[in-house]
């Protein structure tokens, strides 16, 4: 199976254009992808939905969150109101069904001298064919420590205790009510994966995959695994973003981390002011 994150910047390049078909070129060998930083009913690019138009560019499942949401409606010359919403946030684009998907808000602090939004993230419940896995796409606030850590408490509560919390419904409706179905299954596996904002070097890091001691990370089983790691590779000298280090990741439960076989960025795209990060799989 390959995996792929990308903050796709609302489909501006580091070269100044707008394109999302080569968002979409970039990600299509992909059966999984996170993105971030993707929008809806913005004026900007004529009110387009970016989820939308990149999973029907690649014939995807797929399921958005916008955790930024406002107004953008309008009022004709009739004086009859055109209805609209814009949204920024994050959302996951899979080869096979979607069976159930939520988004969750992060904290927020309010800044008085600095811009900042609301964050979030998307959990969705993938039907891969080796099984079904947890999958989570996230986007954690880009001004500092303060405003990340207690949004990566929340972001790893929400992970760590999902089957504690359980899916969106719980066992089955009444026969005069519409959820006719059993409750669906919490995957127990999960990949949980964005733009984090922090490097491994940052003190949000250790929250997620344990702090470094000279048996290497101390994860336990309430940690992640960061899947660069898991394929071997070193967490210095790598950027995924120009001059800001590695700051995009994919980290995974530990019954996974076995299952990690490479992991790339691929720094030859301009699409975006990132670079995606793929993680291959044997699934």
């Amino acid at each position: 199976m390959l995996f792929c994150t990308y903050n796709i910047h609302y489909g501006v390049g580091s070269d100044g254009k707008y394109d999302l078909s080569r968002i979409a070129d970039i990600v299509a060998q992909a059966d999984i992808v996170c993105l971030q930083e993707v929008t809806s009913g913005w004026k900007q690019n004529g009110f387009v939905d970016q989820t939308v138009e990149i999973a029907q560019l690649l014939n995807r499942y797929y399921w958005y969150h916008g955790a930024m949401e406002a107004d953008a409606s309008e009022v004709g010359a009739d004086g009859r109101i055109v209805n609209r919403r814009r949204a920024f946030g994050n959302a996951v684009l899979s080869r096979w069904p979607i069976n159930w998907a939520r988004g969750h808000l992060l904290p927020k602090t309010e800044l008085v001298n600095c811009f900042d939004l609301q964050r979030g993230f998307v959990e969705a419940a993938v039907e891969a064919p080796s099984g079904s896995l947890r999958v989570y796409s996230a986007h954690l606030s880009h001004v500092g420590p303060q405003q990340r850590l207690t949004q990566v408490e929340v972001l790893m509560k929400t992970v760590l205790d999902a089957e504690r919390t359980g899916p969106p419904w719980d066992a089955a409706g009444g026969d005069t009510f519409m959820f006719q179905e059993r409750r669906p299954d919490v995957p127990r596996p999960a990949i949980v994966a964005g733009d984090f904002n922090f490097t491994p070097q940052h003190p949000e890091y250790p929250l997620v995959c344990g702090e470094m001691s000279a048996y290497g990370r101390l994860g336990t089983r309430r940690h992640l695994a960061d899947a660069w790691g898991a394929a071997g590779n070193s967490e210095d000298g790598v950027e995924s973003i120009p001059n800001e280090g590695r700051i995009d990741h994919v980290c995974v439960t530990h019954d996974l981390a076995p299952r990690v076989k490479k992991a790339w960025i691929d720094h030859n795209v301009v699409a975006s002011d990132h670079w995606p990060l793929f993680v291959e799989f044997d699934l």
